[in-house]
């Protein structure tokens, strides 16, 4: 079965006009491969699905070779997220077409499926496939699709200088594609190259000015930087995009509280604290906020309930048993104050906690002596 795409095209576009509903209908491959593309163009993924599976049952041996069939069934099958019988479909097709486009369609379409599904060696088929596609490009807008497949590839790969030099070439060939631009920041910043990531992410909420992960990636990049309005501006408009998205709203939190803003810190603190109860991390980020305040009973709190969660041994749970021993020192509880210093040097042994160890030591035996 061997028909021309502009013969395909106009079947298509005539296939309402013939399509009577009824069972002989359901048996005859050529009505049913028509409503099958029909579907694909509508956006009917299961519509597709259903007619291309029953035309290659009802089709016989011709239909069964016929790749573009194969190969519009699994584009339909990847995009209703059935991806290992996408990927089935998709290398049967690679073995029954013949032209120059359809074989870019077909490895370009099975890269982004091995993309998509994300197993243990999927990124490098991906790129297999990518660079396949490559080999049967023949105009600039496909190697721009291409270029952007294989910087994805490289991006979920992790392997950042790839992801950068691809995406890069994307970007060139697809300036107004948002996606490209957060990749390519995302890139940048894991490679090391924070101007070049600002760069990117400003650029991608140019495009989308609702982009939720460029906001948030360049607020996380001011607050490393201490820039904490910056950060306070990205991070509350990433706050508003993702209300439930504690890890923004921890950072948001750390923002306010490095810009002394300490009730709003504390506002959106104790949020990730209610929403992440376990998190010991945001528990003493709070203690700090609380500290900070001048509120040093819930700072003890806060610091307490850090200490339940946070790993043994770690350089945060050293932090937390040094600042709740400082703040058990202002309160007066000085036996208190100098088990936390001395749990704190066990794990970070330095001169601010050794200070701290000595001077409690002399309260405590000033306190004894009455003097």
């Amino acid at each position: 079965m061997k028909i021309s795409r502009l013969q395909m095209i106009s079947a298509v576009a005539l296939a309402a006009a013939f399509l009577v509903p009824g069972a002989a209908q359901a048996q005859d491959p050529d009505a049913l491969w028509r409503a099958g593309a029909q579907a694909a163009q509508q956006g009917d993924m299961r519509g597709c699905v259903d007619n291309l599976r029953a035309a290659l049952k009802a089709g016989g041996e011709a239909y069964e070779r016929w790749g573009w069939l194969h190969l519009t069934l699994g584009k339909c099958l990847g995009a209703r997220g059935q991806r290992d019988e996408a990927v089935s479909e998709l290398q049967t097709a690679k073995d029954l077409v013949a032209e120059d486009q359809e074989h870019w369609d077909v490895n370009n379409t099975l890269a982004q499926v091995y993309i998509a599904r994300g197993n243990s060696g999927d990124y490098d088929r991906a790129i297999a496939a990518a660079n396949e596609a490559g080999n049967y490009s023949g105009n600039a807008q496909q190697r721009g699709v291409q270029a952007k497949t294989l910087g994805q590839a490289y991006y979920f790969k992790q392997d950042w200088s790839n992801a950068v030099r691809h995406l890069g070439d994307a970007a060139a060939a697809r300036p107004t594609d948002a996606d490209v631009a957060q990749k390519l920041g995302r890139a940048h910043f894991e490679s090391g190259n924070i101007a070049q990531a600002k760069q990117w992410f400003e650029k991608t909420l140019s495009l989308d000015r609702n982009n939720g992960t460029a906001m948030s990636n360049l607020g996380r990049l001011y607050l490393d930087e201490r820039e904490y309005a910056q950060a306070i501006n990205y991070l509350g408009r990433a706050v508003q995009a993702d209300p439930q998205n504690m890890q923004i709203r921890n950072m948001l939190g750390r923002a306010y509280l490095g810009s002394s803003d300490y009730g709003n810190a504390i506002s959106q603190l104790s949020q990730v604290v209610q929403a992440r109860s376990s998190d010991g991390n945001a528990h003493y980020n709070l203690g700090q906020a609380y500290q900070a305040a001048g509120d040093d009973a819930r700072a003890i709190d806060s610091y307490t309930a850090a200490l339940q969660y946070l790993s043994a041994g770690s350089p945060a749970r050293a932090g937390a048993l040094y600042d709740i021993g400082f703040v058990y020192e202002k309160v007066g509880r000085y036996e208190d104050a100098l088990a936390a210093f001395e749990d704190s040097a066990a794990m970070r042994a330095d001169s601010k906690t050794t200070d701290a160890i000595e001077r409690v030591k002399e309260r405590i035996r000033r306190q004894k002596s009455g003097a």
